[in-house]
């Protein structure tokens, strides 16, 4: 009985630190606080057991992770961004070949009077 509640602890702890977003610094530390925002190069990051809110610079940090898995900084968050830049660039090129091909099909407005006047036919 005495092995159900210290596994029951040690789960209730592990569980607990996915609330917190996760800092990294270059040197190895890792820290579990709160993200607050970013001001130039200056990350605010209040610690686990802090009162206030810690000024970082961006130069120290490996990777900032929030607790909903999003990634701030960091060679994630990078790699991020390039997949969404390159996501868009070929959406974009598929709807630019799309207009082409099907503007290359003879569509054409050579049947309609662009004038803004009514005319009989």
């Amino acid at each position: 009985m005495r092995r159900y509640i210290v596994l029951l602890l040690i789960t209730g702890i592990v569980w607990a630190q996915t609330d917190f977003d996760t800092l990294i610094m270059k040197n190895g530390t890792t820290y579990f606080g709160e993200y607050s925002k970013i001001e130039g190069e200056i990350v605010y990051f209040k610690p686990q057991y802090a009162n206030s809110f810690q000024p970082i610079s961006i130069k120290q940090i490996q990777t900032l992770k929030l607790k909903n898995g999003h990634f701030i900084l960091g060679e994630e968050a990078k790699e991020l961004h390039t997949k969404r830049i390159v996501r868009t660039c070929c959406v974009i090129t598929v709807v630019i070949f799309f207009l082409l091909l099907y503007t290359s099909d003879g569509f054409s407005m050579s049947g309609y009077d662009l004038s803004g006047h009514e005319t009989a036919w």
